[in-house]
């Protein structure tokens, strides 16, 4: 463990930060590998997801907003707002595609 000091002068022991695990696409099987059944779930529960996020976010920014408080991070997960709902036009244009696939 490595000493740290303190504003007071006195030493303490700290931990290494060890970094949390990141949602990755190993929890899925690679998209090219899904069949129709397995892509279209896919796509629906990954747009249910992200609809909740968009919407706990913007619940966190209004709540924010009316308490007249707006910091660097209201700006970014406002601008995260407009990057999720890219990723969720892609996603429908995903499953458009993949209903072409199969007619």
């Amino acid at each position: 463990m490595r000493q740290a000091q303190n504003t007071r002068g006195t030493r303490h022991r700290t931990t290494p930060r060890t970094p949390r695990p990141q949602a990755n696409a190993g929890s899925r099987p690679p998209i090219n590998e899904m069949t129709l059944d397995e892509l279209r779930a896919w796509i629906g529960s990954t747009r249910s997801a992200l609809q909740k996020k968009m919407a706990r976010e913007r619940a966190y920014l209004d709540r924010r907003a009316a308490r007249g408080t707006y910091t660097p991070t209201d700006e970014a997960y406002a601008a995260d707002q407009l990057l999720e709902a890219d990723l969720l036009a892609m996603l429908d244009e995903f499953e458009q595609l993949a209903s072409g696939i199969e007619a």
